[in-house]
């Protein structure tokens, strides 16, 4: 080996040294910076030349090392298992926060505010049950019922409120992923033209990549992979950055669909005009997708889709899992907590529903729509909740002040005040001559406590015929004096002939929310505030009970408040009567509540873990970056020295050689 050739292998030395130690400053001057990772230098030798080949041994001699790579050290597991538990934490976080705004909307952890509502309520109706002849309790009832009510409504606003407002949230987490999204864009070009050479690798870039894939893993579940030092991140199987390009999300007003039977071609009522697929299809029935679900309404709360293509980007109608990415992310926990709507009590499936079907395809199809959608949203469920209590009660109260019978009308023939037929087989009536009137002049029966907007409590048909009482034979059933009981009360038409009057109860249709007895659809009736003394409680002067009070009507409501017929939750099939069922479901919330705190504090936990093992691996350690730098000093002074060496034996050859 030639002098020349000792020479350059030792400046390839003071070369490799020179590196080592600016590597080994960078790292000393990113120790605090945010998503840096620890650089190490990769010496490779240079080539050999061979000097002789025999049969036992090689003689080479080497030309020096060079610096093959300054590489990162990350552990890519790490990574990944580090974007998966913060993204859940965040996940479990929203649900926690949702539930704590619950219980403060609830009146604390007790639900005392409304609670105490309820209770008031409970307590004047006892205190008027005394004494029903006493013009001040009946007006303490009515206002009590009235105040009642508008603490009902004021927590379910309430809740409605945090549900629209969460919209905020959400546009605001939708720009903060859609600006990461750009960003690794724009990284990802730089990163590409950087390491075109393939001399060097773009390690500052990375990571500045890197620390915004951490970030974007609190925001929304992805996957990711790298090619030609370009990542390709897609979100639930749709690219969100592909290269330099970006599928941006945007947010968008929702729109309600529910199920329609009629375009459900698994249905036995299934209509092919009402079907878009189906050539006869007619735009103008319905629209609905292959499913059966029409569009019912707008709603004021976003949906989160994508720019390109409008196709929804979380899917929150099931039961989200860890198994399948579904509680990951807090863009994805505030849609899962907010629901797609606001909860009414026909969302929530009855344990007599259930048992009608027991055993069944419709059983499991009825859990299962309530278990991937009402049941899914905790603020959606409670609104339900809430709303059954609300209907429970209201129903409950207005039945006995205006109680229905089952009747068969078959081959009775009237009209209403607008000239409208009676076209009804079997319906609800108000029991016309058992039920309680009001004190006033007319002894006004059929007055109900709280109204529907929309929709009288009956509707007064002007029939020929009396409609007497009958049994599930048809058979007339008798009075305790052997009387027939009409269901009708005498009455004149227009022109003063002698006419029957049958109060036909509007019935609640799930299918037309103005039908129903929900918060949203709720009023205090006027006529009471108007006038306390349509309030029905004397009894019923058919009856022979003119001038009486009508006792036993308090003691029918609170045994019918106390009847445990309502279901809080179809999955575990518990009935309840009101008293317990309000307690049940503000436990039931704090326990939910508790459940996920336990999960985030162990998510949390759970993160500190993979993150302390990352900074072991990609961290920068003052004192082993010291000890590196003291390595590569003395490399470097080795490598001088030995240049020095090499040069006076040079200098020595040519002066005594020249």
């Amino acid at each position: 080996m030639s002098l020349f050739t000792s020479f350059n292998a030792g400046v390839s030395g003071l070369k490799g040294a020179q590196s080592g130690l600016n590597t080994t400053g960078h790292n000393f001057a990113n120790t605090k910076t945010p998503g840096y990772t620890r650089q190490q230098n990769i010496n490779t030798d240079m080539y050999y030349n061979t000097l002789r080949v025999t049969a036992k041994s090689t003689l080479q001699t080497g030309y020096g090392t060079s610096v093959a790579d300054i590489r990162q050290i990350r552990d890519i597991f790490l990574d990944e298992k580090y974007r998966m538990e913060v993204g859940r934490q965040t996940f479990y976080d929203v649900q926690v926060t949702t539930e704590q705004e619950i219980e403060d909307v609830l009146g604390e952890m007790e639900g005392v505010e409304f609670s105490e509502a309820w209770q008031t309520l409970w307590g004047t109706i006892e205190t008027l049950s005394t004494n029903p002849e006493e013009i001040t309790k009946r007006e303490l009832f009515l206002s009590q019922a009235e105040a009642f009510l508008d603490t009902a409504k004021d927590v379910y606003d309430a809740l409605k409120s945090y549900q629209i407002n969460l919209n905020t949230q959400i546009q605001s987490q939708v720009n903060k992923i859609n600006g990461i999204a750009d960003k690794i864009a724009e990284l990802n070009e730089v990163i590409a033209k950087c390491e075109a050479s393939g001399q060097e690798n773009a390690n500052d870039y990375r990571d500045a990549r890197n620390l915004l894939l951490d970030q974007l893993a609190e925001y929304t579940p992805y996957d990711y992979y790298e090619s030609n030092g370009q990542v390709c991140v897609r979100v639930n199987n749709f690219p969100l950055v592909d290269g330099n390009y970006v599928n941006h999300m945007k947010c968008e007003k929702m729109e309600i669909r529910e199920y329609d039977p009629t375009c459900d071609p698994t249905s036995p009522k299934y209509n092919p005009q009402k079907d878009p697929t189906k050539p006869n299809y007619n735009p103008n029935l319905a629209l609905s997708d292959s499913k059966g679900y029409v569009l019912k309404e707008g709603s004021p709360m976003l949906n989160v889709v994508w720019e390109r293509g409008g196709r929804e980007v979380y899917d929150i109608d099931r039961p989200y899992t860890s198994t399948d990415q579904s509680d990951v992310g807090s863009l994805q926990g505030i849609l899962v907590a907010r629901g797609k709507r606001f909860g009414y009590y026909t969302d929530i499936v009855q344990a007599t529903e259930l048992k009608a079907v027991k055993g069944t395809p419709l059983e499991q199809k009825l859990l299962q729509e309530y278990n991937n959608t009402v049941g899914n949203c905790i603020l959606e469920r409670v609104e339900a909740q809430l709303d059954l209590m609300i209907h429970k009660v209201v129903t409950t109260i207005n039945d006995i002040f205006a109680p229905n019978v089952d009747v068969n009308l078959t081959g009775i023939t009237g009209t209403d005040a607008n000239g409208n037929p009676l076209n009804l087989t079997n319906a609800k009536v108000l029991d016309i001559n058992r039920c309680p009137v009001g004190t006033d002049d007319d002894a006004t029966p059929g007055t109900e406590v709280f109204s529907r907007k929309t929709q009288e409590r009956y509707t007064i048909y002007e029939v020929a015929t009396p409609v007497y009482l009958t049994d599930a034979n048809g058979n007339q059933v008798l009075d305790d004096n052997g009387n027939p009981i009409a269901l009708t009360k005498p009455g004149t038409d227009a022109a003063g002939n002698p006419t029957n009057l049958l109060y036909v109860y509007n019935e609640e249709d799930k299918d037309e929310r103005g039908s129903l007895y929900t918060i949203q659809n709720l009023v205090f009736n006027d006529k009471l505030k108007s006038d306390y003394s349509y309030l029905p409680v004397m009894g019923n002067p058919a009856e022979g009970k003119t001038g009486e009070y009508d006792y036993d009507l308090f003691h029918r409501m609170f045994a019918s408040l106390q009847v445990r017929d309502v279901t809080l939750d179809p999955n575990a099939l518990a009935t309840y009567g009101v008293e317990d069922y309000y307690q049940v479901m503000v436990n039931s919330i704090g326990t939910q509540g508790n459940v996920w705190i336990g999960v985030l504090e162990n998510q949390t936990r759970e993160v500190e873990e993979v993150e302390n093992k990352r900074q072991q691996i990609s961290g920068v350690a003052t004192e082993e970056e010291m000890t590196f730098m003291l390595m590569y000093q003395h490399a470097y002074n080795a490598s001088s020295r030995y240049i020095t060496v090499i040069d006076q034996m040079l200098q020595h050859l040519i002066e005594r050689l020249g």
